[in-house]
């Protein structure tokens, strides 16, 4: 059975400030913890991810908070394969097909890609990144240090 988020409408645009500080996010229930993109048949993940998502008329707003001991990354330049460092990633597919679906990554630096996938990687798809999506806000907030291996982050 697939899972089912159910995204409620906000009751105002939350302020985009990196973390769920805005009492809105509170009428946002949390979504279940992530699991591997390759499929429920993968080990769950070792640190628990999970999201909270509201919208408007003029707007899809989430939020996510990732929990990660060793917070990493490095790469700065847009559209970079950043999943090569921590980062969240967002898939919309509305017609739920797996074919032609936005991906949008962010890492810890703030660094973004934003792509289109006419058939997923599994299926051999290349990612189109030469698609831009307009009018993203987004605030990332690491609560530890970045890039050091030698202390424990959130």
């Amino acid at each position: 059975m697939p899972r089912v988020y159910v995204c409620r409408r906000a009751s105002r645009p939350p302020e985009i400030r990196g973390d769920l500080s805005d009492p809105v996010w509170a009428e946002a229930p949390w979504t279940e913890d992530f699991a591997d993109i390759e499929g429920l048949d993968r080990p769950a993940p070792a640190h628990r991810t999970r999201a909270k998502l509201l919208w408007d008329d003029d707007a899809l707003y989430v939020a996510a908070r990732l929990e990660e001991p060793h917070v990493w990354a490095t790469l700065t330049r847009h559209d970079s394969m950043i999943f090569q460092d921590n980062d969240f990633e967002l898939f919309l597919d509305p017609d739920a097909d797996n074919h032609l679906y936005l991906e949008w990554e962010i890492n810890a630096l703030g660094t973004t890609w934003d792509l289109l996938m006419g058939t997923p990687y599994r299926d051999g798809g290349p990612p189109i990144s030469g698609f831009e999506l307009h009018g993203i806000v987004s605030k990332v907030a690491v609560h530890g240090t970045l890039n050091d291996p030698g202390d424990t982050d959130e």
